[in-house]
């Protein structure tokens, strides 16, 4: 009688961790943790507009990845818990594709049992951030249609921004929204408006399917234990470049190899590129394509 291998159990089997959030990012983040590794995702409801805000009335200090740990310890001190989580997302242009917008979400989790931080990042060009300097409610209205308003919200400001409490945030109705402009219209000193997509995920749906992605990527790798020492968390930690060209097999700018590394011992592996791809194109070759 043929015998089946045991079905592997998570690591974080009937664990609960604290997400960290003010905005509902349980709705994008439990559902892939509870599938990937039957762990229960609860809430921790902290103030964490104290660490910054998009449209601008708290500056964040420090960098993205800065915050997102801070946003997640911050949860573990207010609830004792032994497992973290934390989202953190960042919006601007493109890095490589000029004029284009992106999303830039960061996972921080942290596991005190174990003694590990690990985080997550997702580069997403599935985003309506944008944001302009309106004189008028036709330009609102374009605007608007472009933002995939009203099922994704806006925020209204005047353009010189003295006081920094007329500020219309959640806007969800075409209504709401020229009213906000109007008043803004009125107390702005240069008769601008500034008008910009509102990014808290709970009013924005397209930034939540890139949490959603974003979470289901941690879960896999939280999901994955250390050849070496079986420590959750195995995963790649950086890549090695110099991917030949097809034709001259120079090495190129281009991913060769993965590395995969473990959070807590110093055991690593190089792979090739998962995709399979063996050679690099001559178009990105310096050599035949200089």
């Amino acid at each position: 009688m043929q015998q089946t291998d045991p079905v592997r159990r998570s690591p974080y089997e009937n664990c609960r961790i604290v997400l960290t959030t003010k905005h509902d990012k349980a709705v994008a983040i439990r559902p892939p943790f509870e599938e990937l590794l039957s762990a229960e995702v609860i809430t921790c409801d902290a103030d964490t507009d104290q660490l910054g805000t998009f449209s601008g009335e708290v500056d964040r200090e420090g960098t993205a990845f800065e915050c997102v740990r801070r946003k997640c310890e911050l949860g573990l001190q207010m609830t004792g818990a032994t497992y973290g989580l934390a989202s953190e997302g960042s919006f601007g242009p493109h890095p490589t594709i000029p004029f284009f917008p992106c999303d830039y979400e960061i996972l921080h989790f942290i596991d005190h049992h174990r003694g590990f931080h690990l985080q997550e990042s997702l580069l997403s060009e599935k985003t309506n951030y944008r944001t302009a300097s309106l004189s008028s409610l036709e330009e609102l209205d374009r605007f608007a249609e472009k933002s995939q308003f009203p099922s994704h919200a806006l925020i209204v400001r005047p353009h010189v921004w003295r006081d920094r409490s007329v500020i219309f945030k959640g806007i969800q109705s075409p209504d709401a929204l020229h009213e906000a402009f109007r008043t803004c219209l009125a107390q702005s000193d240069d008769e601008k408006v500034w008008v910009e997509t509102d990014m808290r995920a709970h009013l924005n749906p397209s930034r939540m399917a890139v949490i959603a992605e974003l979470a289901r990527k941690l879960g896999q790798r939280l999901s994955a234990e250390c050849p070496a020492c079986s420590t959750p968390g195995w995963g790649i930690v950086r890549f090695e470049k110099g991917l030949q060209c097809e034709y001259c097999r120079l090495p190129t700018e281009l991913v060769s190899e993965e590395i995969y590394g473990c959070v807590s011992c110093p055991f690593s592996e190089r792979r090739e590129r998962s995709d399979g791809v063996k050679a690099a194109s001559q178009r990105y070759c310096a050599w035949c394509n200089p």
